[in-house]
């Protein structure tokens, strides 16, 4: 897969960027990462919030046939893949709490989010947003039952080694990416 990474400052929400640019027709591994988000989704219509530059806030574009989004499993496969990453570069295991939360010793890390857009018999576009508490201090948590990476192992984490390692997580979904195209070209006989 190309990642297509599209830094941001500020946003209202990852998730509402990336929406518009995909129905502007962004390509697919098109993602948007934000150092501070005003209007962060979390579950049930809650705010994400956190200072700036203290959290993995990212929106991954991708274009996968209909059936793909079918499983009713999707959710957590993708929350398995955000937990394998964390665990590659920190080696904290969080445990899925289903659907989509990442949790250490009972309180959340981290939370996916998933929005699809499905026309007659045709996906769209499909979602992927996370939002990781990867340097807040115990202080900056915004509930008692949340964590971040820092207050877990002590030190702080490169966002940067996280976004790359859950990206390449992601690309273990097989049913999610687009076909390869042949060496060759899209019109090469195999």
């Amino acid at each position: 897969m190309r990642w297509r990474v599209d830094r941001r400052t500020v946003v209202t929400s990852t998730m509402d960027v990336a929406a518009a640019l995909a129905v502007a027709g962004a390509p697919a591994g098109t993602v948007i990462v934000a150092d501070e988000q005003t209007a962060g989704r979390g579950q049930h219509g809650r705010v994400w919030a956190a200072p700036a530059g203290t959290c993995l806030l990212f929106t991954a574009i991708l274009r996968p046939p209909l059936r793909s989004i079918q499983s009713p499993d999707l959710a957590r496969l993708v929350a398995e893949r955000v937990a394998q990453a964390v665990r590659e570069v920190t080696e904290i295991t969080p445990r899925i709490k289903d659907p989509n939360d990442l949790m250490v010793t009972d309180r959340k890390l981290a939370g996916v989010l998933l929005q699809t857009s499905v026309r007659g018999q045709s996906l769209e576009y499909l979602l992927i947003g996370v939002g990781l508490n990867v340097n807040l201090t115990e202080a900056e948590l915004p509930l008692p039952t949340a964590t971040s990476l820092l207050v877990a192992t002590g030190r702080r984490h490169d966002r940067d080694a996280l976004l790359h390692a859950i990206l390449r997580s992601l690309e273990t979904l097989d049913d999610l990416l687009p076909a390869p195209v042949p060496e060759n070209g899209p019109d090469a006989e195999a």
